[in-house]
C-alpha cells in the first residue's frame, strides 16, 4: 500500500480496503452475512443517507463547493467500519481501518495523507459547522470504491468479504457514554462558550476517540445552534450526544476582538492589511552567535539529473538546510553523505534533526519541517551518532530516505550535527535504485539555477536585544527585509564564490524580550504565504496548526500575556519554502468584558 501517489491507488490496496469488516455501531444496517457489497447513498442537499437500502444519520447534507461533491469525513469513515479520531493538537482528523490503512486530513488543504504519502484531492478540504468535509471523488479513489452520479443522488458502492453475523456485546464490550455540558444555555453574540466533556467509559475499554461537531469557541450568529458529541472506545463502540443552546442578538466582543482574546495559540486571527501599520517599527541591536550554517537550496528543482548540490568540508558543530522540489517524471533521492578522507576514525552526532514531506505543497515541507527541528532542538536529547571510518563514506541522515521523493513533492530538512574530524559533506540527488555511497566519485556538481542560495556561512545564529519592555503601544517587529534584518554573506564553496542567504532562511533566531501585560504576541506575513513555526518559553508554535498564512490579512497567535509583565523568550528559524518579510505584532489587547 507504499505505491499510492495522486487520485491513482493500487490494487493492492484496493483489495485490502474490500477486506476490511464494517466494524462501527452503524454497521448493523449493513446487509445480513454473507454479503459481499455495500452502497451508501447520498441526496443533493439532504443531511440523510443510506446504507445498503437503510436510513442512517449523517452529520452534514452532501455539499457542492466549486463544482465539487462533499461529505462529512466522520460519517463515511464510520460507514466504512473505520476508527475515527481527532488530534487536537495538530487538528487532524485521522482514519484507521482493519488492515492498517491510515488517512490523515486536515481542513484548509488540498491534499490528505495516506500511508504517509501525499494524496491530493479534488478541492480542499474544509469544516463546515464543526464537520471536517472531503471531497467523494477523493474517498472514492482511496477507499477503492465506485462512484456514481446522477442529478439527484450520488452513490459510493464498494465490496466486502462475507461477514459473519455481529455478536452481541459482551460485558466487556459496552459502548462508552458521550455527555458534555456548556457553562450557560444562552449567550450573547460574541461570547465565549465554556464546554466540559463528561463522556466515560462503561467498560474496561478506555475511551480511543472523541469527534465535536459545531463546538465554537464563541457564535456570531443569534440563534439556535447545535453541538454533537461523539466517543468511540478501543473496542469500536460508539456513542452521540447534541445539545442545542440559544443565542441573543445582544453582542458581548466584535468577531476581531474575540479572535484577539480567545483564538487559541497556534491558529490565527483575520485583521487588516494594514494593522501591521498601526504597530511603530522597533530598532534592536543583532548580536551574532558562532555557528555554521550550511544551505542547500540551488538547484532548488531537480530535473532527473544525478549529481551533487552542494559540497564542503566541515567539522565540530554547524546546522544544515536541504530542501528540492522533484520536477523530474521519476522517483528520486537525496542523500545527505560524509566522506572521511583522513587517517582516523570519526564520528558525526546529529543533535536535532527535522524532516518534511516528501509533500505536494512546498510551505507545508518547510512547516513540518522546522516543527519537527525546533522540538527536537528544545527536547536537547541526541539523536544519533554515525560512525565515518577512515578512508569510507557513510548516509548521514537516513530519515531523509524512507520514501523516495516522487515526481511533484517537495522534501525539507534541517539538522544540527557535531563532527569528531573534518570531514567532507555531500548533498546528492540520483536514481533511488543507485547506491550513493559508489556512485558518489563519479557525480558532477550540478549547476546552480541562478534564483536559489547554495553555501555556507559563519553567522548561522543570531539574538535580538531589545532595550524596552514590548506591547505598551502597539509594535512591530521586522523579521528578513535586509534592510532592518541585514542577510548573512558567505560562499559557495564549491566555487568559491560569495554568496548572500537571502530571506535568512535556515538562521535561527533568539529573543529574550519583556512584554507588557495583556499583549497579544502575532506573526503577519508580508512578503506572501508563509508557514513556519516558533518555540514561545519552551513550547513549539506552528504557524499555524492547521493552515498557513495565506496573506498580509492573517495573523498567527503566538502567545498572550496575563496581568503582569513577563519575560518572553522566542526561538524561530524562517521557514523554506516561505516568503519574507515576516511581522512580529506586539498588540494591546482589547479589555475583557463581564
Amino acid at each position: 500500500m507504499k505505491s499510492i501517489n495522486h487520485l491513482t491507488v493500487t490494487l493492492g490496496l484496493s483489495c485490502a480496503l474490500l477486506a476490511a469488516p464494517l466494524a462501527s455501531p452503524l454497521a448493523a444496517y449493513a446487509t445480513s452475512a454473507g454479503a459481499i457489497s455495500h452502497e451508501i447513498v447520498l441526496k443533493r442537499l439532504e443531511a440523510a443517507m443510506t446504507l445498503n437500502g437503510q436510513p442512517v444519520p449523517a452529520a452534514q447534507p452532501l455539499t457542492i463547493k466549486n463544482g465539487v461533491s462533499y461529505a462529512p469525513l466522520s460519517t463515511l469513515a464510520n460507514l466504512y467500519g473505520f476508527q475515527v479520531s481527532y488530534n487536537s493538537a495538530t487538528k487532524e482528523a485521522v482514519i484507521r481501518s482493519s488492515d492498517e490503512l491510515i488517512i490523515r486530513a486536515q481542513a484548509g488543504t488540498n491534499e490528505i495523507n495516506v500511508n504517509d504519502t501525499a494524496v491530493l484531492a479534488a478541492g480542499d478540504l474544509f469544516t463546515q459547522q464543526g464537520s471536517m468535509m472531503i471531497p467523494l471523488r477523493t474517498w472514492a479513489s482511496v477507499t477503492g470504491s465506485a462512484l456514481k452520479v446522477s442529478d439527484s443522488e450520488i452513490a459510493l458502492s464498494w465490496k466486502a468479504a462475507a461477514e459473519a453475523k455481529p455478536e452481541e456485546p459482551s460485558e466487556s464490550q459496552i459502548a462508552p457514554t458521550a455527555n458534555f455540558t456548556t457553562d450557560k444555555s444562552l449567550y450573547r453574540i460574541g461570547e465565549p462558550v465554556l464546554y466540559t466533556n463528561l463522556s466515560s467509559s462503561n467498560s474496561d475499554d478506555n475511551v480511543a476517540s472523541t469527534v465535536w461537531s459545531g463546538n465554537e469557541l464563541g457564535f456570531f450568529e443569534a440563534g439556535e445552534h447545535t453541538i454533537t458529541l461523539t466517543v468511540t472506545n478501543s473496542n469500536g463502540l460508539s456513542d452521540t450526544i447534541s445539545k442545542t443552546i440559544q443565542v441573543s442578538s445582544e453582542q458581548m466582543y466584535s468577531q476581531s476582538n474575540f479572535q484577539k482574546l480567545f483564538m487559541p495559540v497556534g491558529d490565527k486571527i483575520n485583521v487588516d492589511a494594514a494593522f501591521a501599520f498601526e504597530h511603530a517599527s522597533l530598532p534592536y541591536r543583532v548580536e551574532t552567535e558562532a555557528m555554521t550554517f550550511v544551505r542547500s537550496n540551488s538547484p532548488e528543482h531537480l530535473y532527473g539529473e544525478e549529481g551533487i548540490l552542494y559540497q564542503d568540508n566541515l567539522s565540530g558543530k554547524f546546522r544544515i538546510n536541504i530542501h528540492n522540489q522533484n520536477r523530474s517524471s521519476q522517483d528520486l533521492g537525496v542523500y545527505l553523505l560524509a566522506t572521511n578522507n583522513g587517517q582516523h576514525d570519526a564520528s558525526i552526532d546529529v543533535n536535532a534533526l527535522g524532516v518534511g514531506g516528501p509533500t505536494k505543497y512546498v510551505s507545508t515541507s518547510g512547516k513540518l519541517a522546522v516543527s519537527r527541528f525546533l522540538t527536537s532542538k528544545e527536547n536537547n536529547s541526541k539523536v544519533a551518532t554515525v560512525n565515518v571510518p577512515a578512508g569510507e563514506s557513510v548516509i548521514v541522515l537516513p530519515e531523509m530516505n524512507k520514501m523516495n521523493l516522487k515526481a511533484g513533492l517537495t522534501m525539507t530538512t534541517y539538522a544540527e550535527l557535531t563532527a569528531s574530524e573534518q570531514l567532507q559533506f555531500s548533498v546528492v540527488t540520483l536514481n533511488p535504485d543507485s547506491n550513493p555511497i559508489s556512485a558518489l566519485p563519479e557525480l558532477r556538481i550540478l549547476d546552480r539555477d541562478g534564483k536559489h542560495v547554495r553555501g555556507t556561512f559563519a553567522e548561522g545564529n543570531r539574538k535580538l536585544v531589545f532595550d524596552e519592555t514590548l506591547g505598551y503601544a502597539p509594535q512591530r517587529v521586522v523579521i528578513g527585509d535586509r534592510t532592518t534584518d541585514p542577510f548573512v554573506e558567505g560562499a559557495d564553496n564549491t566555487s568559491g564564490a560569495p554568496e548572500t542567504n537571502i530571506g535568512n532562511t535556515g538562521v535561527l533566531y533568539r529573543m529574550h524580550v519583556k512584554v507588557a501585560p495583556h499583549t497579544l504576541i502575532s506573526l503577519n506575513a508580508r512578503g506572501g504565504h508563509y508557514a513556519g513555526a516558533f518555540v514561545v518559553n519552551g513550547k513549539t508554535v506552528n504557524t499555524t496548526d492547521n493552515s498557513i498564512l495565506i496573506n498580509q490579512g492573517e495573523s498567527a497567535v503566538l502567545h498572550r500575556t496575563g496581568a503582569t509583565e513577563e519575560t518572553v523568550e522566542i526561538t524561530f528559524v524562517p521557514a523554506s519554502g516561505s516568503n519574507l518579510p515576516i511581522y512580529m505584532l506586539f498588540s494591546p489587547l482589547p479589555k475583557t468584558l463581564d
